[in-house]
């Protein structure tokens, strides 16, 4: 007997969010906020630090060698920039260090080492893989940042006075392995994080705090807020499970030949929507678990009737993964010479470095192309059809061909698409392991 529709939905729902985020995360994250709250208001900076490592551990179950390594790499990152090291030293060392990251990866994707870590190949993508790439996007900025001229050690030289811009090592710890932004995005500025995670406790660097307006105990819009924005996750969530079972629209891409032209350019639409809907799902959970702790992360994507009326390319890049694309815009764009020295070169370079942080391989760099050739594409035909006073498109097409020239170029050469079957392709390890 085949299962009735509702049954269906109930099924892919749950199966959806429990994708999205296991129960027992959520169980984590309720037991680390009482406890946090429940800690002297002195040793709150120090607790949120041993309840993220808790939740990173036994909520999402993240291997204990993660967070050891990754703190290792923040605080030899954190040693450097305050001993005044050189940025020509530090960000190639950390570029360095994560192709060699991406190496292991593709090592352990299709090779026998996988049955020596206890791991699986859909595990090891979206979860070190991940946590990887997020601290290197952490570590560049606070390099870029605080070092070289901006390093204490050079202000110090310079008149500004000691430890004028020294970085607490607590704070910085703390910056490194919040376990939001730990597992995923949005990714907050060390600057912006240290003006909230210090005001959490009595006093800084031993100095009371006097006129902070910071709560020393919850509040309630402080923890409503943060409940209503989990649950928003989680009904986007189910969503997603309602979407994927109702409309198939894998079924239909998957297997063009047999399905019309507006079934494909619907299923495209359709895909691209669900995109949206399942990252920014993740952030919705990431930054109501941080209001729990007190912490306001930065919004990474406009909300969704926003999204659904954006009609050229740039101003998608501005409302999809904020804090990526801004990420990018000031430490890969605006260095090349952004807008006002070979637009075009950087706009293609910065796009390309894009596909290769998500995935250090052809098809990551062939991904991020694509996606910069959208943008050239657009702004060359804009700067033409003002040139020759030619009638704007219809917003609805143009948001229309938006969404469906991304979905496109990730139905293609997607990033996101890794299984335990594909994924090696996208390593070129794995191609010299075929070749020798």
């Amino acid at each position: 007997m085949l299962p009735s529709l509702p049954d269906q939905l109930l099924f892919y729902a749950s199966y959806a969010l429990q994708a999205l985020v296991p129960f027992r995360v959520l169980i984590a994250i309720a037991m680390g906020a009482t406890a946090y709250w429940l800690v002297p208001v002195t040793a709150r900076r120090y607790a949120l630090i041993a309840i993220s490592l808790g939740i990173v551990l036994f909520g999402y179950q993240r291997p204990p060698l993660l967070p050891i390594i990754d703190g290792l790499v923040c605080a030899l990152v954190y040693v450097a920039v305050c001993r005044g090291v050189s940025n020509r030293v530090i960000i190639p060392g950390l570029v360095l260090l994560y192709g060699l990251a991406h190496l292991a990866f593709g090592l352990i994707t299709f090779t026998s080492v996988l049955s020596f870590t206890g791991l699986t190949t859909d595990y090891v993508l979206p979860t070190l893989g991940l946590t990887a790439a997020f601290t290197l996007l952490r570590l560049v900025h606070f390099a870029v940042d605080f070092g070289g001229r901006s390093s204490p050690v050079h202000r110090e030289k310079s008149g500004a006075g000691p430890g004028a811009t020294r970085p607490h090592p607590i704070t910085f710890a703390a910056w490194c392995l919040f376990f939001p932004t730990f597992v995923h995005l949005p990714l907050i500025r060390y600057q912006a994080w240290a003006q909230q995670f210090e005001g959490l406790s009595a006093s800084i660097h031993g100095l009371p705090l006097v006129g902070t307006g910071l709560p020393k105990r919850p509040t309630l819009s402080m923890l409503g807020k943060g409940v209503l924005r989990i649950g928003q996750g989680i009904v986007k969530g189910v969503l997603l499970g309602i979407v994927y079972v109702t409309l198939n629209f894998n079924a239909v891409l998957l297997s063009p030949a047999g399905h019309t032209l507006l079934e494909l350019l619907g299923a495209t639409l359709v895909s691209a929507i669900t995109y949206y809907i399942g990252f920014s799902a993740y952030m919705d959970i990431g930054i109501g678990a941080a209001s729990l702790f007190g912490i306001t992360l930065p919004e990474n994507f406009a909300p969704m009737l926003k999204m659904l009326r954006i009609s050229r390319m740039r101003d998608f890049w501005r409302n999809w993964n904020i804090t990526t694309t801004q990420w990018l815009n000031d430490y890969v764009y605006k260095p090349l010479g952004g807008w006002r020295k070979h637009p075009i070169r950087n706009t293609l370079l910065t796009m390309t470095v894009c596909g290769l942080w998500h995935s250090v391989s052809l098809f990551g760099a062939a991904w991020g192309m694509g996606l910069g050739l959208l943008l050239i594409v657009e702004h060359g035909y804009n700067k033409l059809r003002i040139k020759r006073d030619w009638p704007d498109v219809p917003p609805l097409v143009r948001a229309s061909l938006v969404l469906g020239g991304v979905a496109l170029v990730n139905l293609a050469l997607t990033p996101y698409g890794y299984t335990a079957q594909t994924a090696r392709l996208l390593y070129p390890l794995y191609w010299l392991h075929v070749a020798t």
